[in-house]
């Protein structure tokens, strides 16, 4: 995991809340897979339904996932107590100076200062 990125970036404690869930839950159906938390931000996009063919725009959200280290690329890597949480920003935040999660209402939010 890389961490090249000089952007300030805070975690809530109800988003790390969240995360430290999310990975327990991960090690129960994949134990010893070694996946790292990953908070992917989308900005837009589509989905068909292939049977009736309508099309539902999706985003912008902010999902937590899981990944296998190894297939990072350009993610930036945050320390999180004792894990690291890659983090996938869109290119509209790739020049944030700061950022911050918080998870308020059953939904992640970004605040770019």
């Amino acid at each position: 995991m890389r961490n090249d990125r000089k952007i300030d970036v805070s975690i809530s404690a109800p988003t790390e809340d969240v995360i430290r869930r999310f990975m327990k839950a991960v090690e129960r159906t994949s134990p010893n897979a070694g996946l790292a938390p990953i908070i992917i931000w989308w900005t837009e996009g589509t989905f068909t339904d292939k049977v009736t063919g309508k099309v539902t725009k999706l985003g912008p959200s902010v999902d937590v996932g899981a990944i296998d280290p190894k297939k990072l690329t350009d993610e930036l890597v945050v320390p999180m107590g004792g894990l690291k949480v890659a983090i996938r920003l869109p290119e509209e935040l790739q020049s944030a100076n700061r950022l911050k999660f918080d998870f308020s209402g059953g939904s992640f939010v970004v605040a770019d200062h």
